[in-house]
């Protein structure tokens, strides 16, 4: 009676290991998450379309889920529990840029990209605060949605184990489309120079300018930077020519990236410092021109995310002779200047 009493015992243990594996099977393939898409559409992206991007996933408060880094541009899959999520999505991967940094992207509320800083090897903050000035942001297409759902029929409907009645309804569950639209500003310098003929070279700097943009609100952030403007083109007014025909009026121009301007930004002359200095063809003199632009900064009718500013300089450059050895004339680059006469000119 023993005996057969263990054999019994034995037979049941077995049939215990036995079902527990069964349903170990079972649970590996009955995940209890869905398998669900989110698609991206760059067709409103007004720069060249990406070769990848990111794709990062937050609960409904905030936290971060998951982060999915493709080449393929127009959709990802992720597997998500039943709930409300929120999700992010730019082109490329953080690490592919240079001018720019992203940061909290691990808290849906803080996730945030910056413009990277340097200090320059001639400027110098003028209205206090920090020496060192903004990088031109490189081109970024983002977008952000929210309260996407995925529901408990999700999860049964593209878990691995099914049923042969339900196999036959496994199909994608889109929980969102996201449509990246370009986050980068563009802003052009215009300055008309009467005796434009002396001048050499030219560099500005420009602050007031947002540091960067947060993906939650999708707008500029409220900090501040200053950025340079170190290239310069050069276009003279042929109707104004001297006594040897060298055409004596132009203006300089100059075009910069940047975040836009900062969220409440209200378009007040003190808010944004342009100061711009002028190196003549003596290689000595240096006119120094000072403005307060925040109410001439005005956004294009008809261009995207331009911005324009336009200014004159009320007097013409001082006629100086051409430094011996080299031509008169506009020079593109930006050399190291000796300190020379300084000239107010209006604002």
């Amino acid at each position: 009676m023993k005996r057969c009493f263990n054999i019994l015992l034995s037979l049941f243990a077995a049939m215990l290991v036995l079902t527990s594996c069964e349903h170990k099977d079972l649970c590996y393939h009955h995940p209890h998450t869905a398998r669900v898409r989110i698609d991206v559409d760059w067709s409103q992206y007004s720069k060249p379309t990406p070769s990848g991007m990111s794709v990062h996933v937050y609960k409904s408060d905030g936290s971060h889920v998951l982060q999915s880094l493709t080449n393929t541009i127009t959709h990802t899959y992720v597997n998500l529990d039943a709930g409300l999520y929120h999700s992010i999505v730019f082109n490329q991967s953080p690490l592919e840029y240079g001018s720019v940094t992203f940061k909290d992207l691990d808290n849906y509320n803080r996730a945030s990209v910056v413009t990277n800083k340097y200090v320059s090897r001639w400027y110098v903050a003028r209205r206090g605060g920090s020496d060192e000035v903004a990088e031109q942001p490189e081109w970024i297409g983002a977008d952000k949605q929210e309260l996407m759902e995925v529901t408990e029929e999700m999860v049964e409907a593209t878990s691995g184990y099914m049923t042969h009645e339900s196999k036959g309804d496994q199909r994608d569950y889109v929980i969102a489309t996201h449509y990246p639209l370009n986050i980068i500003h563009t802003l052009n310098v215009k300055v008309h120079i009467k005796g434009i003929k002396n001048l050499r070279s030219a560099r500005a700097s420009l602050d007031g300018l947002s540091e960067g943009y947060i993906f939650r609100y999708e707008h500029p952030s409220t900090a501040l930077v200053t950025q340079l403007l170190e290239s310069w083109r050069l276009s003279t007014d042929k109707s104004t020519t001297d006594a040897e025909g060298r055409p004596v009026d132009g203006y300089i121009t100059s075009q910069i990236t940047f975040f836009g301007m900062p969220t409440g930004h209200l378009g007040l002359p003190e808010e944004n410092y342009f100061y711009l200095s002028l190196l003549l063809v003596d290689g000595e003199t240096q006119v120094d021109a000072p403005f307060y632009v925040g109410d001439r900064i005005t956004r294009d009718p008809v261009k995207e995310n331009t911005w324009n500013l336009i200014l004159t300089l009320e007097d013409p450059l001082p006629d100086v002779a051409p430094e011996t050895g080299t031509g008169a004339g506009f020079d593109a680059t930006v050399d190291d200047w000796e300190e020379g006469e300084d000239i107010t000119v209006g604002v």
